[in-house]
Formats: C-alpha cells, sequence, structure tokens
C-alpha cells in the first residue's frame, strides 16, 4: 500500500480539522447561541412584567396613600362639624382663647339650632348651624387676636357680625374697647337643642 505524501496527509489533516470545527459549530456552539438568545427573550419579556408589576404597584401605593388621605380629610371635616352640636366644648375653646389672648369674656348667649337656608337650585345643605352671641373686653390688639384664634379653631366656627365701642379712661380704669360678636357653630346633622348655657 502506498503511503500518502506529506502534502496530502496535511490536506487530509486541515479537512478533518475544518469538518471536526463545523461538526461542533453546529452541534455545541449554534445550539448555545439559539439558547442565549432565547434567554435574551425571556429576560426582555421579565424586564416588561417588572416594569408592569412596578407600575402597578406604583399605582396602588398611590391609590393607598390618597385612601389615607382621604380618611384623614374626612376625620378632620368630621371633628369640624360633627353630627352634634358639642356646644359645652366649643365654649370652653372660646373661653380658653379668651385667656391665651388678655381679653376678658364677659357674656356667651347660645341660640337654638337653625337650619341651613336652600340654595338657589333648591337643594339644602347637609350642616345647620348654633348662632352664638358673644360680649368681649380688651385692647384693640387683643381683640384682633382674639379674633384670629377664633377663625385658627378646627372646629367649624364663622364670624358673622362684630361690632367694637370705644370706653375712654377713667380715673380708675384705662380706656378698652367692648366687642359683640355673633358667630355661627356648625352642625352636620339637625337638632332641636343646644344643650348648652352661657358660662
Amino acid at each position: 500500500m502506498r503511503q500518502l505524501s506529506a502534502q496530502v496527509q496535511m490536506y487530509i489533516a486541515i479537512g478533518v480539522i475544518v469538518v471536526v470545527t463545523l461538526a461542533v459549530a453546529f452541534l455545541v456552539i449554534l445550539p448555545l447561541f439559539q439558547e442565549a438568545s432565547a434567554i435574551k427573550g425571556e429576560i426582555a419579556t421579565e424586564q416588561q412584567n417588572l416594569a408592569t408589576a412596578q407600575a402597578l404597584l406604583a399605582r396602588r401605593q398611590s391609590a393607598k396613600a390618597q385612601s389615607a388621605a382621604n380618611e384623614v380629610e374626612l376625620m378632620r371635616i368630621a371633628n369640624a362639624i360633627p353630627d352634634a352640636p358639642q356646644l359645652p366644648s366649643v365654649i370652653i375653646e372660646l373661653q380658653d382663647i379668651a385667656n391665651a389672648s388678655g381679653v376678658e369674656f364677659i357674656s356667651l348667649s347660645p341660640s337654638d339650632l337653625t337650619l341651613a337656608a336652600a340654595l338657589p337650585d333648591g337643594t339644602v345643605p347637609a350642616f345647620s348651624s348654633v348662632p352664638m352671641s358673644l360680649t368681649l373686653s380688651g385692647s384693640w390688639s387683643e381683640l384682633i387676636d382674639y379674633m384670629n384664634r377664633v377663625h385658627a379653631l378646627d372646629r367649624g366656627v364663622r364670624v358673622t357680625t362684630s361690632s367694637f365701642t370705644y370706653v375712654p379712661a377713667t380715673e380708675e380704669e384705662p380706656a378698652f374697647i367692648n366687642a359683640s360678636v355673633t358667630l355661627e357653630v356648625y352642625v352636620m346633622a339637625a337638632s332641636t337643642t343646644t344643650g348648652a348655657s352661657a358660662p
């Protein structure tokens, strides 16, 4: 048998290497590329799913935060305009801010609960009010401070009228101002009694 020449052996070796390389490429490397491409597609899908889930979570957290804020606002409104006059607590608050302002709290007279007037379109507001007449005495700055504190109360109270009378100084006491103030205390539900007396 004739021995192959070195050149032929080299060509055969190169051919074998090429065949083995192609076989490895088709049997090993190409499936790996296909698998990597599939994994890349899965990663893209999962990233999209994650983005969707994060957006949904953000919406739910926003809705939860808004719900909590709404509950706080409802509680604030319920405290500002309760379903009963609760005049004793209002009178105590008015007396406390008079003490804090340095105003002399002379008298307070609550009236009967007044139903809210119907609006032009015929609807009746879901609240009523209890008018209260106050008589106060003090300096101008003290009375202004008192009125500002009334406006800052958490309870739904509104000053409707106010009048001021200057009293000149005498030998016994310095000048001061008498104030007659009418305010309304708001109530969510109608009631027939005020349940309070003047201090």
